[in-house]
C-alpha cells in the first residue's frame, strides 16, 4: 500500500474500511500521551479545520469515532483494546516503535514506551495533513527505526546562529520525521561566565538559553548533545591576547597540548558548558588538527610521533569529563591518519566518522573502527557550505550510501551534518537532506532517491505538486554542472563574489561559458516552477522565498559572468585601430547601463537577504556577508561608471581606452 510519510514505515498492510474524520470524533489518551495528543489536536484543526476533544483515556470510551493513543503495558483499557483487535506488539518495536492501526470507526496509535506512542502519532499526522478529505486509509502500520541514535548537526561557530525561537522549530520539526538527536559546533559561541571574552555578544548562547532548548526537545524526544571544539579550529579563542600564549604555533589554529595552561583553560570552560547539557554524551571535536606537533608540542612528537600527542590529549580530555559523567565523542578523521593509534583509543569513547563525499562504499573508512570494537557515528553532509544552494547531487549519494554502510557495520547512530564554512548559509536550504538523512536513518537499507522525491513536497510543503521538489534537485545540480563529481572547486559562494572581468575562473575552469549558461537555464526554469507551484504549499510557505533567493541568486551568478563576457569580446573589437563599427557610443553606453541594472539587481538582492536572515538568524554576523554585497555592488557600479563616461569621451574625442584599462578594479 502506497502512503507519503518520511521516514517510510516498515511494513504497511491496507485493511477494512477507511476512517472519516469529523466534528464529532475525540481523541483520547492517559497523560503519558497528552502531549501526542494534543500535537494531533493541534493537526486535525490546522489540516482539517475541525475542532476535535482530547479526554482523559480513564473515562468512558466514547461511541462515536475515537483516536485512541495509548501504551497496552500502562493502559488497561488500551491493553483491553489490543485483545479484542487480535493486536500483538512485536519485540522489533523496541522504545521508539509503534503500531497505528486504522478501521472504520476508530484509529488506535499504541507502543511499547513513550517515545514510539510519540513517534506514532507523528506518522498519522502525516496522514491526517496528506488528506484533504480528512479521510484516512484502512490500514495497519507496524514501524520502528533500525538505528537507536539519527541526529543532526548544526554549525553555529562560523556565522549564522539561529534565533532561539527557530533552534525551537528545528527540534519540532526534526521530531516530526522520528530524528532524536541535536548537537550544535560550538567554537567559541557560549557566553562564558569565567572568560566573557570568548562568546561574541549578540552571537553566544547562554547556558540559560542551552537548559532552555534541553527542557523544550525532552517531550519531542530530542537529545541535545553538548559539543565544544577542544584542539583545533581553536583561532576564535586563541585570536584574543589572553590566550594566544596557549597556541601550539603562530597560526593560532591549534590550542597547544605541550601547555598545561591549556588544560586549565578548558577545565573552566568545560565547568561552564557540560553541566548545560543533560545528555550522557559529549563531542570534544579534535578535527583539523593542522600544525599540531609543528610548535610547542615539537619535542614531545619527535618521541612520541603527533599521533602520541594527539591520543594523550584525547585521554586527557576524556579524564575531564568522566568528572561530569559524560561519555565523549570525537571526530575520527586524525586517528584515520594514524590507524595504529586507534586500537589504543578506550573502548567508552564514541568516534564520530565523517565525509562529505558521495561514493558507492564507506566500508573501508569504517572497517578500521569497527575491528577495534569502538561505538562509532557515521557522518554525512548536506553538503550546504560554501555553496549558493546546497550540492544534493553530492549530498544525496554521501548520506543514503554512509547510512547503509554504517548501519551494516554496527554503527550506534547518523549525525547529518550541516555546516557554514563561509558564514552565508541561510538554513532553510537544508531540510530536504535533513529528511533525506531522516529516511535513511530509518531504514538504511531500503531508500529509493526517487521514492523520496515523489512524497518530499507532500510531506514537508503540503502539496500533492512537483515542482518545488524539481526546483531543488535543478538548484541542488547546479554545483556539479561546474564542479562534476565532487572536483576541488571554490563553490559558488566565492564564485559569486568574484570580478568577472578579471576573468580568473574562466581561464581556470573547464569548459566555463557552457557551464554558466547551463547555470542560468537551471536556475530561471527552478523560478518558473517555484512559481507554478507556489500557491499550493499548504505549510513551510516562508521556505519557498528561501529558494526563490537561491534561484535568483544562482541566475545572477551566471548573468553577471556572461555579461562580462559580451563586453570585454565585443570591446576587444571596437578598439582595434581597424575597426569600422558604427554606433560605437551607443553600444558602449548599453554596456554602461546594462551593468548598472546588474548592479540594481545585486542591491535588490542584498536587501532580500538582509530580511531572510533576520527572519530566523541573530542580528549576529549579518554585517560581514552584507559587506561582501557591497563590495560587488562597488564593483559593478565603478565599471558602469566608467563605460558611461567613455561613451561621453568617445563622442567628444573619437577614442577609447584599451581592454587592459577595461578589465582594471
Amino acid at each position: 500500500m502506497k502512503i507519503k510519510v518520511i521516514p517510510q514505515p516498515h511494513q504497511v498492510i491496507s485493511q477494512g474500511s477507511s476512517f472519516q474524520s469529523s466534528p464529532d470524533c475525540v481523541i483520547t489518551t492517559s497523560e503519558t500521551g497528552r502531549f501526542s495528543a494534543e500535537l494531533l489536536q493541534q493537526a486535525i484543526k490546522s489540516s482539517l479545520g475541525l475542532d476535535v476533544q482530547v479526554v482523559n483515556l480513564s473515562d468512558k470510551l466514547p461511541s462515536q469515532k475515537v483516536i485512541v493513543l495509548g501504551i497496552p503495558e500502562r493502559d488497561e483499557k488500551v491493553r483491553e483494546i489490543c485483545q479484542e483487535r487480535s493486536i500483538d506488539l512485536p519485540d522489533q518495536l523496541g522504545q521508539e516503535g509503534y503500531l497505528l492501526d486504522v478501521s472504520e470507526n476508530a484509529v488506535l496509535v499504541v507502543a511499547k514506551d513513550s517515545p514510539g506512542l510519540f513517534y506514532g502519532v507523528q506518522t498519522l499526522i502525516q496522514l491526517v495533513e496528506s488528506s484533504e478529505s480528512g479521510e484516512l486509509p484502512g490500514l495497519r502500520i507496524t514501524d520502528w527505526p533500525e538505528l537507536r541514535y539519527r541526529g543532526l548537526h548544526i554549525d553555529i561557530s562560523r556565522g549564522p546562529v539561529l534565533r532561539m525561537d527557530y533552534l525551537k522549530k528545528v527540534i519540532h520539526t526534526m521530531a516530526r520525521y522520528k530524528l532524536n538527536m541535536l548537537t550544535l559546533y560550538t567554537e567559541h559561541m557560549f557566553a562564558f561566565k569565567k572568560h566573557p571574552v570568548i562568546g561574541p555578544e549578540g552571537g553566544a548562547l547562554t547556558a540559560e538559553e542551552i537548559r532552555e532548548l534541553v527542557e523544550y526537545a525532552k517531550p519531542y524526544n530530542v537529545e541535545l548533545v553538548g559539543n565544544f571544539q577542544s584542539l583545533g579550529h581553536f583561532r576564535n579563542i586563541l585570536k584574543h591576547r589572553e590566550y594566544r600564549d596557549l597556541a601550539e604555533t603562530d597560526f593560532r589554529w591549534v590550542v597547544s597540548p605541550a601547555k598545561e595552561e591549556t588544560y586549565r583553560l578548558l577545565e573552566d570552560l568545560y565547568a561552564e558548558i557540560v553541566p548545560a547539557y543533560e545528555s550522557e554524551f559529549f563531542n570534544v571535536n579534535c578535527d583539523e588538527t593542522w600544525g599540531l606537533g609543528e610548535g610547542a608540542s615539537k619535542r614531545k612528537a619527535k618521541s612520541v610521533g603527533v599521533q602520541g600527542v594527539y591520543l594523550e590529549h584525547l585521554l586527557k580530555l576524556r579524564e575531564i569529563l568522566k568528572k561530569y559523567g559524560r561519555r565523549m565523542m570525537f571526530w575520527g578523521d586524525i586517528v584515520l591518519n594514524h590507524p595504529e593509534v586507534i586500537p589504543q583509543i578506550p573502548r567508552d569513547v564514541i568516534v564520530l566518522n565523517w565525509t562529505y563525499l558521495g561514493r558507492e562504499s564507506y566500508l573501508e573508512r569504517i572497517e578500521p573502527f569497527r575491528k577495534a570494537g569502538l561505538d562509532f557515528f557515521v557522518c554525512p553532509g548536506v553538503s550546504c557550505w560554501s555553496r549558493i544552494f546546497p550540492d544534493y547531487v553530492n549530498a544525496t549519494q554521501n548520506i543514503q550510501n554512509f547510512i547503509r554502510d554504517g548501519y551494516r557495520s554496527g554503527a550506534l547512530g547518523v549525525l547529518n551534518t550541516c555546516w557554514d564554512d563561509d558564514g552565508e548559509n541561510l538554513f532553510e536550504y537544508n531540510w530536504y537532506g535533513i529528511l533525506w538523512g531522516a529516511e535513511c536513518a530509518w531504514r538504511p537499507e531500503a531508500t529509493d532517491i526517487s521514492k523520496f522525491d515523489e512524497k518530499f513536497a507532500s510531506c514537508y510543503f503540503g502539496t500533492n505538486g512537483t515542482e518545488v521538489t524539481e526546483a531543488i534537485k535543478l538548484l541542488g545540480s547546479c554545483e556539479q554542472v561546474i564542479w562534476p563529481k565532487c572536483a576541488p572547486g571554490i563553490g559558488t559562494d566565492a564564485l559569486f563574489w568574484e570580478d568577472p572581468f578579471i576573468e580568473k575562473s574562466p581561464t581556470q575552469i573547464e569548459g566555463f561559458w557552457k557551464k554558466m549558461e547551463d547555470i542560468e537555464r537551471r536556475a530561471n526554469a527552478a523560478k518558473e516552477l517555484i512559481d507554478r507551484g507556489r500557491s499550493q504549499i499548504k505549510y513551510h510557505q516562508e521556505d519557498i522565498d528561501y529558494l526563490v533567493f537561491a534561484a535568483e541568486r544562482m541566475a545572477l551568478l551566471a548573468r553577471k559572468f556572461l555579461l562580462a563576457r559580451e563586453i570585454l569580446s565585443e570591446y576587444r573589437e571596437i578598439v582595434e585601430p581597424s575597426c569600422q563599427t558604427t554606433g560605437v557610443a551607443e553600444k558602449v553606453e548599453s554596456w554602461g547601463w546594462q551593468l548598472a541594472s546588474l548592479r540594481a539587481q545585486i542591491e535588490d538582492l542584498e536587501d532580500d537577504y538582509r530580511r531572510l536572515w533576520l527572519a530566523g538568524r541573530r542580528l549576529y554576523w549579518l554585517e560581514v556577508n552584507l559587506a561582501k554585497y557591497d563590495q560587488l555592488i562597488k564593483t559593478l557600479e565603478s565599471r558602469a561608471r566608467r563605460l558611461l563616461n567613455w561613451a561621453k569621451n568617445y563622442r567628444e574625442e573619437g577614442k577609447l581606452p584599451s581592454v587592459e584599462e577595461l578589465k582594471r578594479l
